[in-house]
């Protein structure tokens, strides 16, 4: 197989059969998901607790659907859902409240250390942030997207917390 074409040389790629510049808001969009998704690889390959680590996988698969959905690719995806609606913003709430029964509430800005695992769960949120003002950008059909990669960065900044209390780091305030 062969992993190049050299089309896109000339800085246009191809996407559901158009072909679109490189810095199209589109393409910034399916980026900032596609380096979301390789940093939940890798938050996943260092995380040690399975309840998290479910959680975020289930949010990798949403991931891809949404890229799928901003590409035009979502009606040739064989799957049975590849739009993201309410039913999912409400899932990501339930996870948020689940694991936020862990924490204490805050009321002053936290940094952003602790643990390695915690620390890549925070770059996770701050992509999902980019990926959502990049979402905004796109004036997206189906707004749910944008209130899913809300919540998304919400449940990563708990799940951030969770993982520091559970490795035993303090977290610091500012």
């Amino acid at each position: 197989m062969k992993y190049y074409s050299g089309r896109g040389d000339d800085g246009r790629t191809d996407i559901a059969g158009k072909r679109i510049e490189k810095d199209d808001n589109i393409i910034e969009l399916i980026g900032n998901l596609d380096e979301l998704n390789a940093f939940i690889g890798y938050a996943l390959s260092k995380i040690q607790y399975e309840d998290v680590k479910t959680a975020i996988r289930k949010v990798e698969r949403k991931i891809y659907e949404i890229s799928a959905y901003a590409s035009g690719y979502s009606k040739l995806v064989k799957r049975e859902k590849t739009d993201i609606d309410k039913e999912d913003v409400d899932e990501l709430e339930k996870e948020i409240d689940s694991f936020a029964g862990e924490t204490k509430d805050i009321t002053r800005f936290l940094y952003p250390n602790g643990s390695e695992s915690a620390c890549i769960i925070n770059i996770c949120r701050t992509i999902t942030r980019k990926a959502e003002r990049s979402a905004i950008k796109c004036n997206m059909e189906n707004k749910e997207v944008i209130a899913y990669l809300n919540r998304l960065s919400s449940l990563l900044f708990v799940l951030s917390r969770v993982v520091n209390k559970r490795d035993g780091f303090s977290e610091e305030f500012f």
